[in-house]
């Protein structure tokens, strides 16, 4: 599962949100985020480009095929 967190677009820049894996400190776009952002200041901010590439791109790749995938005869 995938979460929005909001952070920096890169060190010291302005806020957007980021997806990141559940449980994860890390984003799609390799960023690590390690500190809470004020969520009032996140309420109007816009989305990270390359975290949504990233997230498009998984949401439109085929399912890995694996052992459930195999058809039983």
């Amino acid at each position: 599962m995938y979460e929005m967190c909001a952070g920096p677009e890169k060190p010291g820049g302005v806020l957007v949100w980021h997806v990141m894996v559940k449980q994860s400190t890390t984003t799609l776009c390799g960023q690590r985020l390690v500190e809470a952002v004020d969520a009032t200041g996140a309420q109007h901010a816009g989305h990270c480009p390359a975290c949504m590439t990233s997230f498009a791109k998984l949401m439109t790749a085929p399912p890995e095929a694996g052992p459930s995938a195999v058809p039983t005869r």
